[in-house]
């Protein structure tokens, strides 16, 4: 018989039978389904992440690298310029100034003087109402030069 019970943030779905194959026990278990908020997880879109590789070379991942654990979580933003930027992840200014471009093509990040924002359709920490947040930001991020 399954029915649900909501309370908080808690589901009962009902019980259900479980046969342990190794000893043919049958075990009647209830079935209760915890919903986690995405408050304080980093999200990241692997399918994104897999593409921005295949299209970058090793030295151009040194520069996504650097972005990444380097930027504000908060705002996915880090404040740098190119040439601090291509000294801390150590790679060419002429490597940055290109992976920025690929960056920018693929709409995965934008920039303005001194600055880079992450766009949080890859990566963004906090709840849905946050990555609506940050989308408009990230729209805006480019205008504000």
């Amino acid at each position: 018989m399954s029915r649900e019970i909501k309370g908080n943030s808690i589901l009962y779905a009902g019980s259900d039978e479980w046969v342990n194959s190794r000893t043919g026990e049958v075990i009647t278990a209830n079935q209760i389904i915890k919903k986690t908020d995405r408050n304080g997880f980093m999200i990241t879109y692997l399918s994104a992440i897999i593409n921005l590789i295949e299209s970058l070379g090793n030295r151009k991942m040194q520069v996504v690298k650097y972005i990444l654990e380097n930027m504000d979580k908060s705002t996915n933003t880090l404040i740098i310029t190119n040439r601090e930027l291509a000294r801390e992840s150590k790679v060419s200014l002429d490597t940055v100034s290109k992976t920025l471009l690929i960056l920018k093509k693929a709409k995965i990040i934008t920039t303005r003087t001194g600055a880079i924002m992450i766009s949080p359709e890859l990566v963004h920490k906090g709840n849905q109402s946050k990555e609506q947040y940050l989308l408009t930001k990230f729209q805006e991020f480019e205008e504000e030069k």
